[in-house]
């Protein structure tokens, strides 16, 4: 009995002595570099396919000043992929997520907002960034008037 409990009690200080490095070891693993704040964004594009899906020509009187279109794409960020900062001034656009975390940080804003499967977001006349700090492929559908 005594003997069991030495081994339970060094296996306790053990796990308690390796523990720190085992979060440091995380911490700067292979994963991607996590983008908590404005400052982290990069400004170059990385990781990001999409697929248009479909598009419509909207009406002349629409509004924008001649012909405008409506697309929906099927946008795919890749694990540490980035979207940089970007405008939807005279053009909005919703999306709508099929998988994964997406993590939109505003102009103006350091707290990022995040959006799991099943939510949707939408952008207007306020520059964003799109941020995939997840492991697993981010998946989701926008719609939205592309510049022409």
């Amino acid at each position: 009995m005594i003997f069991t409990h030495f081994i339970l009690r060094a296996a306790l200080v053990t796990t308690v002595a390796l523990a720190p490095h085992a979060l440091v070891a995380s911490a700067s693993g292979t994963g991607p570099k996590q983008i908590r704040s404005l400052a982290d964004l990069p400004a170059e594009r990385s990781g990001i396919s999409n697929i248009e899906t479909g598009r419509v020509d909207l009406p002349e009187d629409f509004g924008g000043g001649g012909r405008r279109t409506l697309r929906m794409r099927k946008v795919t960020i890749a694990p540490g992929g980035v979207l940089p900062m970007h405008s939807h001034q005279d053009r909005p656009s919703v999306s709508y997520v099929l998988s994964g975390t997406l993590t939109e940080f505003l102009a103006g804003d350091d707290l990022p907002h995040s959006f799991t499967a099943g939510q949707s977001n939408s952008s207007f006349r306020r520059d964003h960034a799109l941020v995939n700090n997840g492991a697993e492929p981010v998946v989701f559908l926008e719609v939205d008037i592309p510049t022409n």
